[in-house]
């Protein structure tokens, strides 16, 4: 009897114990932000969110052939404080959990940068795989005014052009929250950050003209890298620069290079695979590091006189890829060591992993000691593809 009875209450008590949707919205009710953008104004923070307009967004029309997104500004002494603000200016409450991308300006960046994180960081409604960028020479706000073509969303524009040009190119860096704050943390080690650009007349920006002309007169564009000593901006690497750094820390998946051939002209590799290893130690007071990087590649484009069916051929090929990439890696390196005298590739970190004690005698002077650290470059360029001819066609054009 006892059983029967507790089989007929079961159902019915069970679901007490289930939460359901307690913190549920409507959609109607929020703001969805897709950009945010954090500038410093005086002692001020000054917060601009870029937020869809849902009915410009649907494909099938547009209801007031508008644009498909607006932007909110607020002022507030903390980013927190400045996001509950702007309620006095968007009829909905600004939503972060679809956040795609933050800019940060370059005065807040140069003033630091970990007090606006934190706030991110602690609260619960964003996720932490939203890209961060560096916008250069401008503030934050002004990033998120231009209006762009092919993506009716600038925000997400920005997010898929970072994540490309990383993947097929090599002089961007996709760096999410987490990987921020790791790098504030650990010793050795300091953020770097992709730099975003504002290109053409700035009356235009924010304009919807801008998205109908051929060749939009402003657009948005990558600039290579932002480096920090903990959470301030130092400056700027140029795309040369910032495509070495992603070698150093393992981080090309595919690019493109130019190289001599033998006999005068030139010639392009696709980069199709890239492993960089690399080892650091401390050899009697003397920190060393060492990188052997191995690269796979195919011939993209002949414009010279050369047999790629002779192995010799390919020999000369590969040996002179891998000098002007060691020279390349080299270059950069004593730029960072002679003229920077910063550690932009984390060396300190990876000696701090691979030689803890050594790590110890030298940690305190590591600065002292990067410019004149002793760094080894070994590349070892393989060519595996021609494409889809052999030899080219140009000598067979000649008169």
């Amino acid at each position: 009897m006892t059983r029967k009875l507790l089989g007929l209450l079961l159902p019915i008590l069970l679901p007490i114990l289930l939460t359901g949707c307690w913190n549920s919205r409507e959609l109607n009710s929020l703001a969805i932000a897709v950009g945010l953008g954090i500038d410093k104004v005086g002692d001020q923070y000054l917060v601009s969110a870029q937020v869809v307009v849902p009915n410009n967004v649907a494909s099938s029309k547009k209801a007031d052939g508008g644009v498909a997104v607006t932007l909110y500004k607020s002022e507030g002494k903390t980013v927190f404080e400045a996001l509950r603000r702007m309620t006095t200016a968007s009829p909905r409450k600004i939503y972060l959990a679809h956040l795609r991308v933050l800019v940060l300006g370059e005065e807040l960046a140069k003033e630091g940068i970990a007090n606006p994180l934190e706030f991110l960081s602690r609260d619960h409604e964003p996720r932490t795989d939203f890209f961060i960028v560096v916008a250069k020479h401008l503030p934050a706000e002004n990033v998120l005014k231009v209006i762009t073509p092919l993506e009716k969303i600038p925000a997400s524009r920005m997010f898929t052009s970072l994540f490309t040009s990383e993947r097929v190119w090599a002089p961007t860096n996709v760096v999410t929250l987490d990987e921020v704050i790791q790098g504030l943390v650990t010793e050795g080690k300091s953020p770097i950050l992709s730099a975003i650009e504002v290109t053409g007349p700035e009356e235009i920006v924010e304009n919807k003209a801008n998205t109908e002309y051929i060749d939009p007169p402003s657009k948005l564009k990558y600039t290579g890298l932002a480096y920090f000593r903990k959470d301030k901006l130092l400056g700027w690497l140029n795309e040369e620069d910032s495509k070495v750094y992603n070698y150093m820390i393992d981080n090309v998946r595919n690019t493109v290079g130019v190289i001599g051939c033998p006999g005068g002209g030139q010639l392009s590799l696709e980069v199709i695979r890239s492993k960089t290893e690399l080892q650091g130690k401390v050899i009697h007071g003397k920190p060393q590091v060492n990188a052997a990087i191995h690269t796979e590649a195919m011939v993209g484009a002949v414009e010279c006189d050369v047999d790629l069916l002779n192995p010799a051929t390919i020999d000369k090929l590969e040996k002179a890829a891998d000098e002007q990439l060691e020279d390349l890696i080299m270059n950069s390196i004593h730029k960072a060591q002679k003229q920077i005298k910063f550690d932009l590739y984390g060396f300190g970190d990876l000696i701090h992993r691979d030689d803890p004690t050594g790590w110890k005698e030298i940690k305190g002077d590591w600065e002292t000691y990067f410019v004149d650290l002793d760094v080894n470059v070994k590349a070892d360029i393989k060519i595996r593809r021609f494409g889809t001819t052999g030899n080219a066609f140009l000598e067979d054009i000649k008169e």
